[in-house]
């Protein structure tokens, strides 16, 4: 008998950390249904349902012990880094290869990949992107500081945020994203949740001081889009922060 394998394509045009403009493709072949099931579940709750298509097939193959939870479980968020990627799992041995914007992202998505792949060969083909994505660059506001785990702004962030005011007013109709981001420290969950509720903040805050809220979205990417390496204090730093991004 073949041992399990599955094929899991990622691709899109619009930059790392944005699948919503490409789809995810899922080919293969899987023992059983339920490992079907759960593999394409994982891949729709990772990147959006509307985007995955579903083209496993069950066949005669032998998988090892523990293979169907580990494969379920290196469909992992942070794949949504790569672009034009491609996560290759054939009995034991899993392959990522494909696009990400930095150093720091590539070793972020092999140590998210570690854990699930408990002992696995993991095979790294990543490549940094060198072509521009087409998309504006988050632009990091430093002094943006909230209370330790907190989305309260303190005093020294409110400031900074006023400081922008003029530079927003001065392109009324533009419109922008606000990104927060943490460190890898603690649940994942808890991070997503708290970096989303901080740059919830951020907008609050503007729009109080007379920004349009129309002109301002949100997004919460937690320890997912790191700008630094989470193995140092001055990186974890680094990684605490709040973006904007121009949007048109």
């Amino acid at each position: 008998m073949r041992r399990a394998t599955v094929l899991a394509m990622v691709a899109w045009a619009a930059g790392h950390g944005h699948a919503a403009s490409g789809r995810v493709l899922l080919d293969g072949v899987v023992p059983d249904e339920a490992t079907k099931r759960a593999i394409a579940a994982q891949a729709r709750e990772v990147f959006g349902a509307d985007r995955v298509d579903d083209r496993l097939r069950l066949g005669a193959v032998a998988a090892p012990p523990g293979w169907a939870d580990a494969a379920r479980r290196l469909v992992v968020p942070a794949l949504r880094q790569v672009a034009r990627g491609e996560l290759t799992l054939h009995g034991r041995d899993a392959r990522i290869e494909g696009e990400v914007a930095d150093e720091a992202a590539r070793r972020a998505l092999l140590r998210a990949l570690a854990a699930p792949a408990d002992g696995w060969p993991l095979h790294d083909a990543l490549r940094l992107s060198a072509a521009p994505t087409g998309r504006a660059p988050p632009v990091p506001v430093p002094g943006v500081e909230f209370e330790p785990g907190s989305a309260r702004l303190t005093d020294a962030g409110i400031e900074r945020l006023d400081g922008l005011l003029a530079a927003l007013n001065r392109a009324p109709a533009r419109r922008f994203e606000v990104v927060g981001h943490t460190d890898d420290a603690g649940p994942r969950d808890l991070n997503l949740a708290l970096s989303r509720e901080r740059a919830e903040a951020v907008r609050a805050h503007l729009v109080a001081r007379g920004v349009a809220a129309a002109r301002i979205e949100v997004r919460g990417a937690g320890p997912d889009e790191p700008a630094a390496d989470n193995g140092t204090a001055a990186g974890r730093a680094r990684n605490r922060r709040i973006e904007l991004r121009t949007l048109d």
